[in-house]
């Protein structure tokens, strides 16, 4: 087994029906609500970052519209820990609907709770002769073709994917720590680069693996590549145009396989890369 974890916070599009019948309040079908929910959420990264090799992988239980998992669990605002829209600021509840502290603790403690008490006991495991432990792991996401109404770049093209190490866009420091060196950030990009080289140029993607924009990282990545944990590691957001046809919701033929693929060889890469 390779000494990485995987984690994927938004992979799961379920949301338990007490917290979808409050949402169909607004009179949106389900049909259609269940729709969005999926849309906006990260479709298929467990798929996507399913690294057979990988010592251990850690997927959501839930939609990231129950619980963000890559939110402090006290961050509030619109793109917190519990969200009341989606990211083009579609409301998910009737007018007048107030989140009581009952209910957010409730979901906290059901789904938010255990997703990280199960990458910190990975990420402080290991056994006495050294063995078992973490050496990197690997944050995967999936990110719109443009930017949507909440992001940092609303209505522009994004890359193919985007490689975050909270550095500049060579992987450098940028005012803070970083959470893996700036060479391996940068052959991290570069590798997928030429693994992925044949669905970029057919997606028609004008931009390459980038790194630190449009994201440079999120909760995970900091609070684990920081003590007590100190274990390095990288976000990865795929493009959904390397491998999701968005009006049918339905991947692309082979892509989701191709991405898993390049996903496996890197993660058997930076194995044998780290010191």
């Amino acid at each position: 087994m390779l000494p990485i974890l995987v984690s994927t916070p938004h992979s799961s599009g379920h949301v338990p029906y007490w917290i979808l019948a409050r949402m169909l309040q607004t009179g949106e079908s389900e049909a259609g609500l269940r729709r969005r929910l999926f849309k906006e959420g990260d479709p298929f990264t467990d798929a996507l970052f399913n690294i057979p090799d990988a010592d251990i992988t850690v997927n959501a239980s839930a939609s990231r519209f129950v619980a963000d998992l890559n939110r402090d669990r006290n961050e509030g605002g619109e793109n917190g820990v519990i969200k009341l829209t989606d990211f083009d600021r579609r409301a998910f509840y009737p007018t007048g609907y107030n989140l009581s502290s009952r209910e957010r603790e409730m979901r906290l403690a059901q789904y938010y709770d255990p997703y990280h008490a199960a990458l910190a006991r990975a990420f402080l495991g290991g056994r006495e002769d050294g063995s078992g432990k973490i050496r990197f792991f690997l944050d995967g996401h999936s990110m719109t073709a443009h930017g949507p109404a909440i992001g940092p770049d609303q209505g522009r093209p994004r890359p193919a994917l985007c490689i975050g190490n909270f550095g500049d866009t060579e992987g450098d420091p940028a005012g803070g720590p970083v959470s893996c060196s700036p060479p391996l950030a940068r052959g991290i990009r570069d590798k997928l680069a030429q693994l992925l080289k044949d669905p970029i140029a057919e997606s028609g993607i004008a931009e390459g693996p980038a790194l630190n924009h449009p994201f440079d990282g999120g909760h995970i990545l900091r609070r684990y590549s920081l003590a007590p944990f100190s274990v390095p590691g990288v976000m990865i957001e795929v493009n959904r145009a390397l491998y999701l046809d968005e009006e049918s919701l339905t991947s692309i033929p082979g892509r989701v396989e191709a991405i898993s693929k390049a996903m496996a060889r890197l993660a058997a890469w930076i194995t044998e890369t780290l010191p």
